[in-house]
């Protein structure tokens, strides 16, 4: 089974040099690191996944297939990196695993059973395995499928694009194995928030991040690219942190643009480990437990955490489970994976709510979700006999590890249709409730956490059937983008097309329709921008001939901060970025975000000023929260282009929030726009929040729209 160096490398990756290396990947002296004992506090908690814990004792490889089918043991192969960068790999040696006695289908080594003995510091390793993918190369070096950080600087090849194997990291200390960071930093959990300072669900405004910004430099398309870092992410919030890869850009480097903003949740999407250098934004994940590569470490992330966690930010986290590139492609395919056009019986392989669509891999490999086997089950540790899904198992364990170790306060589940079990989804989402409750010792606040499934079919009954809370409010975006035209959609009149804009639960959909505005998370623009009408906004009304941008970006966010549902915003469109790659795109959120934009010095500025007034708005007035909606004008001398509706109760002493747009190119003639049936017209203290201006008490219900205007009111002003 032992190989020579010379033998090993042919494992290697091209040169070194094609993989990222960053300060955090250079090599270190171990006894460097345990010169600073106070960066390594020990962990003094148990995780809540049994493997974990295994994990910290020995080398582990769950393997779910009968043994029968395990000709060979796997092999650890170790070693340390060294030299000047790029990294170079000095393997230690190679050391046969065993099958534990009591935990069928896990494979361990005690590392004090390794000769010469281990010292302690961070180490670099693979599984050698016999792969079992259907183009069966024989036997194979693959990164851990457990790992929580990966290093790219040192990585075998196993042939086919971004298949490209990682190296483990894990920190051998006082004979235990210790989960760290490529420097040897073992990160630890953020602070747990208080609830009271989180926002509630019925008053979020999410802000959707990919980190794949523009930059000064060229790429392959003529256009400046670099991939963010957590770092960077930080300095959106904290005018102390400058940034990483981007401390060259002013707008961030000076300042702090999210907390500017006001938003009060952030949804990164997937943070987790994925092909180096992907252009997918995230979506091709390849090592569930580790953070991402380009995006810096553990530490960085839970540094992150704590700092929006301070300010009332939430972290929501976008999770891909229908399809993956992670390792299980080689060590137990059959079990974890499936290629639907070669079974065609197997109800894994067809899509939900439909028995003819078959699942999409979108070049990664579906998971298998029905099939069983008798195995050690990873989350609750039994160990014989049991019968175990060993795809659910593996996702309920990452659920674990970004609940448990990062402070996840929500999530979104990617194409649920395609995950292809709703079976699972719903245990998934009962599984992320049963942590969030665990993380406040059973007082948690239901109204701080949420589980948002994203289908474009949008089968909203399974929000009612409990099998997610939420979901994607996709047909907003397709009215939203029909009213600043000035055109219906959906099938109905301009009149309606607004009346379902403002409350999306008076939209049926598939039989059903939402009975509460936290179950819609509604959106102008998101990553998915193919297609048609689903480009970023600049791109959008510059295609249809607009050209007061401005004035149509101001009304869309002006509708969105104001409907009933939670709204979220694509980063940039706050300012109304623009797409400098081609919008005649395939893949999701190619295009990067350019915040340079932001500080434009005209209507950008101003649109940015505008949006952050109406987020710090929707964060707070009581109104908003609420879901009852009033349509109490609508103009029809004027085609029902002018509409007035009031948000919020006014029954019992609230004050509601009133909202009179104008969808035309028509400014209101003369010097007064009469609105009747105007609620609470004779009560004082009206104020017009876009413009941040005091109302006088003869001119509520009377002033003038200028076209493609909204103006929102309200006698609640505590907030602004």
């Amino acid at each position: 089974m032992g190989k020579e160096l010379d033998d090993f490398r042919r494992y290697l990756a091209p040169p070194p040099s094609r993989f990222l290396t960053s300060s955090s990947s250079q090599p270190q002296n171990p006894t460097v690191a345990e010169a600073e004992p106070t960066r390594f506090a020990s962990r003094t908690k148990s995780f809540s996944v049994d493997i974990f814990n295994q994990r910290h004792e020995s080398f582990v490889l769950w393997l779910p297939r009968p043994e029968a089918f395990t000709p060979q043991p796997p092999v650890l192969v170790i070693g340390m990196t060294g030299g000047p960068p790029p990294e170079t790999f000095n393997e230690i040696g190679r050391f046969p695993l065993f099958h534990s006695t009591d935990k069928v289908g896990l494979w361990v080594l005690d590392p004090a059973s390794i000769s010469p003995p281990l010292e302690d510091g961070v180490y670099r390793y693979w599984f050698e395995i016999l792969d079992t993918s259907p183009e069966n190369r024989g036997m194979l070096l693959v990164t851990d499928p457990f790992a929580f950080t990966v290093d790219y600087g040192v990585a075998t090849s196993v042939g086919g694009v971004g298949r490209d194997q990682p190296a483990s990291v894990i920190k051998f200390r006082n004979g235990k194995l210790w989960a760290c960071d490529m420097d040897g930093t073992e990160p630890q959990p953020p602070p747990l928030p208080d609830q009271a300072t989180l926002p509630s669900n019925n008053h979020l405004v999410i802000y959707g991040l990919p980190t794949s910004w523009a930059k000064d430099r060229d790429d392959s398309h003529g256009h400046g690219v670099e991939v963010g870092t957590f770092t960077d992410v930080l300095a959106l919030f904290d005018t102390a942190t400058s940034g990483s890869r981007f401390a060259s850009m002013a707008a961030i480097r000076d300042g702090a643009i999210l907390a500017e903003l006001g938003i009060n949740a952030l949804e990164l999407l997937p943070a987790d480990g994925t092909k180096i250098r992907d252009e997918l934004g995230g979506y091709s994940t390849a090592h569930y437990f580790a953070t991402d590569y380009d995006m810096g470490p553990a530490s960085d992330l839970s540094r992150l955490v704590a700092t929006i966690h301070s300010q009332g930010v939430r972290l929501f986290t976008d999770v891909a489970m229908a399809s993956g590139h992670d390792s299980y492609r080689y060590i137990d395919f059959a079990n974890f994976h499936l290629l639907p056009t070669t079974e065609r019986d197997n109800p894994d392989s067809y899509q939900s709510n439909t028995n003819e669509q078959l699942r999409d891999g979108h070049g990664g490999d579906l998971w298998r979700y029905i099939r069983s086997a008798h195995s050690y089950d990873p989350e609750a540790g039994d160990g014989n006999s049991l019968v175990v899904h060993p795809a659910r198992a593996f996702h309920r364990c990452h659920l674990a590890r970004w609940m448990d170790d990062f402070g996840v306060d929500g999530l979104r589940l990617d194409s649920v249709n395609n995950i292809g079990n709703y079976d699972f989804v719903r245990s998934y989402k009962e599984r992320a409730w049963e942590l969030y409750k665990a993380r406040y010792g059973g007082s948690a606040d239901a109204s701080k956490f949420l589980v948002i499934g994203e289908e474009l079919s949008m089968p909203v009954s399974i929000v009612q059937q409990g099998i997610v809370d939420a979901l994607w409010n996709e047909p907003w975006q397709g009215r939203l983008r029909a009213v600043i035209l000035g055109e219906s959609g959906g099938g109905d009149n301009f009149e309606w097309t607004v009346r379902k804009l403002v409350n999306c639960k008076l939209d049926k959909l598939d039989g059903t329709h939402f009975t509460d505005g936290t179950q819609a998370v509604n959106y102008i623009t998101s990553h998915d921008m193919a297609g048609y009408r689903k480009e970023r906004l600049y791109d959008f009304l510059v295609s249809n001939g607009i050209r007061d941008i401005g004035r149509r970006a101001k009304l869309a966010f002006g509708l969105l901060l104001t409907s009933v549902g939670i709204p979220m915003i694509f980063a940039g469109e706050e300012f109304a970025d623009q797409m400098d790659r081609s919008i005649d795109i395939d893949k999701k959120q190619t295009d990067p975000v350019n915040y340079s934009r932001k500080n434009d010095g005209s209507w950008r500025e101003d649109l940015f000023a505008y949006t952050a007034n109406l987020v710090k708005f929707r964060t707070k007035c009581p109104a908003l929260g609420e879901d009852d909606t009033n349509f109490f004008h609508v103009d029809e001398r004027r085609g029902a282009k002018i509409m007035a509706w009031s948000r919020g109760c006014t029954g019992d002493g609230r004050r509601p929030v009133v909202v009179v747009a104008n969808f035309s190119d028509e400014t209101t003639p003369g010097s007064e726009y009469v609105v009747p049936n105007w609620p609470d017209r004779d009560k004082g203290g009206w104020r017009e929040i876009s413009q941040r201006r005091d109302v006088p008490a003869e001119w509520v219900g009377r002033e003038p729209l200028l076209a493609w205007e909204a103006k929102v009111y309200t006698r609640y002003t505590e907030c602004v």
